[in-house]
């Protein structure tokens, strides 16, 4: 799925909709019906919710504990998938592995810029950035890294 074609789901909302929802039980955006695709929702879960938050002063703290959250839920996950690719010997799994630390990295100075209150930059302009940076962040490695992979999870799958 193209950022494009996401974006265009997301805007009707249910894959159809307006609220920023993507349908995660369309077969296109499904891995594995199991943990994998319970931690996409999640994490997309939590990146609508910390988008759909004011860029006042007063939303820092609630988007502080989103941040939080989708660390923590991020951390379990990647090392969920990078158990799932090496049970399934797959072929890219150290690549994988290194763009999960990438992504970790980046998360944490997204956090780490949100969380400054002594900054060059006011509150609102930040969280603007982190809107699309996040949003950026998730859907780019799963259309470019997960998705690819879906394939090999179809031959390991129970029948």
């Amino acid at each position: 799925m193209t950022m494009d074609a996401h974006r265009e789901d997301t805007h009707r909302g249910d894959g159809r909709g307006g609220d920023g929802r993507s349908d995660w039980r369309s077969a296109r955006m499904v891995l594995d019906n199991g943990g994998l695709d319970a931690d996409h929702r999640m994490q997309h879960e939590l990146i609508r919710r910390f988008v759909a938050l004011p860029g006042e002063e007063a939303g820092r703290k609630p988007a502080l504990a989103l941040l939080s959250e989708l660390r923590r839920v991020s951390v379990r996950h990647f090392l969920r998938e990078e158990r799932v690719q090496a049970s399934m010997r797959y072929p890219h799994l150290e690549e994988h592995r290194a763009q999960h630390r990438r992504l970790a990295t980046l998360l944490d100075d997204i956090i780490g810029q949100v969380d400054a209150e002594e900054s060059a930059f006011e509150y609102s302009y930040v969280k603007a950035k982190a809107d699309e940076l996040l949003q950026f962040w998730f859907f780019d490695h799963f259309v470019k890294a997960d998705l690819p992979m879906k394939s090999h999870l179809a031959k390991f799958a129970v029948r």
